[in-house]
């Protein structure tokens, strides 16, 4: 970090959840229509105050429960905390939720609202220094490769067209079901990109070992970056070196482990390592995985699909740990995300973060008040 944290007291923290409906994507999980998800935002004795948001995708619902999680276990302890290191404020957090994840068995969502809230305090920290949260982190290079997620196989080509109008030239497309008809779209999509321009894929869990090794004996020739989650977390390290022994396509996972020694184990068999900010380890957890990915010549890319609060959270990480991974931005229809805020930052595939403090950007609630099933405000204001 470039210096000292400055001493903060947290007066308030006000929580909203919110459900939307939006366009369907279709995956390996079934289709969703709904976005969900937790905007945090806490504020200090001196009236600054800093964003953070919680995964909630599914279902969208979720966020009702997190917000509650939130509001109480995690919100009411917080309120009147001075801090300086961001870290320990979220161990004393996490121990308060230790209950919830005892008797409860909630190790996901106590996970997602830790994060949130680690990604809202490391954002009013930045702030209150006047610095950009990248610099605050010890970064120097504020540039980083992107690429549009979320993009259906049959994607048509005018789509990609405008995405290459906003300045992407990577595209990630969804795998792992509907194989049979699937395999030959991606083939196809890659087909007919441009030698200059890259092409993910994301199985979203959807294969087991034996139709894994299939589908990518299939895939195998088509100059893919990577495939994410060919396989669940759940499956044993041996079925993740097994598969990574039987295919040349890059094997990228991460945005559904939640533990610090997960990440360390997975170094042995994923080339591409995803912490997502929203759904585990917030701002702290994702910067150190990366530099231990870094360190073992791996890419970190982290993972994000929700509002632009995570999304440019994740840029931030990514430009304080370096190693020229790709930073993920969903282009899917969302009301709940305002892509205008970072639109004008991509250029030739590059995103280029601003000097302006903490994430970079005000948050304007007007727009999606119409989406919002509950919010609330513990502290100052209350």
């Amino acid at each position: 970090m470039v210096s000292a944290l400055p001493t903060t007291t947290v007066t308030g923290v006000s929580l909203y959840a919110y459900v939307a409906p939006a366009e369907s994507i279709a995956s390996s999980f079934g289709v969703r229509s709904e976005r969900g998800a937790v905007l945090i935002r806490v504020e200090d004795a001196s009236g600054s105050f800093g964003w953070g948001e919680v995964w909630s995708g599914m279902p969208a619902s979720g966020a009702l429960h997190r917000l509650n999680l939130l509001r109480e276990f995690v919100a009411p302890a917080l309120v009147g905390t001075t801090f300086q290191a961001v870290q320990p404020a979220i161990a004393r957090l996490r121990s308060l939720t230790l209950p919830i994840i005892r008797l409860a068995g909630e190790r996901g969502p106590v996970a997602q609202i830790l994060g949130g809230m680690d990604t809202a305090l490391w954002d009013l920290q930045a702030r209150r220094m006047g610095l950009p949260l990248y610099r605050v982190l010890g970064g120097t290079q504020a540039r980083m490769r992107c690429y549009a997620s979320g993009l259906a196989p049959d994607t048509p080509a005018a789509r990609l067209d405008v995405l290459r109008q906003a300045g992407y030239n990577a595209f990630k497309f969804k795998a792992g079901f509907d194989d049979a008809r699937s395999i030959p779209l991606l083939l196809r999509q890659r087909r007919a990109l441009a030698p200059t321009e890259a092409m993910m894929l994301d199985a979203n869990c959807g294969w087991d070992l034996a139709t894994a090794t299939q589908a990518l004996a299939q895939l195998d020739d088509g100059d893919f970056s990577w495939i994410e989650e060919p396989l669940g977390p759940e499956c044993p390290a041996s079925e993740w070196q097994a598969l990574k022994a039987r295919t040349r396509i890059p094997i990228a996972a991460g945005e559904n482990l939640a533990d610090i020694d997960e990440f360390v184990a997975a170094l042995s068999w994923l080339d591409v390592i995803q912490p997502d900010v929203a759904k585990w380890g917030g701002i702290s957890g994702a910067h150190e995985v990366g530099l231990r990915a870094i360190a073992a010549n791996r890419q970190f890319c982290p993972h994000s699909f929700g509002t632009q609060v995570a999304a440019i959270a994740s840029a931030h990480v990514l430009a304080a740990t370096g190693g020229g991974g790709y930073l993920e931005l969903d282009v899917n229809h969302n009301p709940l995300r305002a892509t205008s805020t970072y639109g004008e930052w991509i250029k030739d595939g590059v995103l280029s973060l601003t000097e302006a403090p903490g994430l970079g950007f005000e948050l304007d609630l007007r727009g999606i008040e119409p989406y919002c099933r509950a919010s609330c405000v513990i502290g100052a204001n209350a």
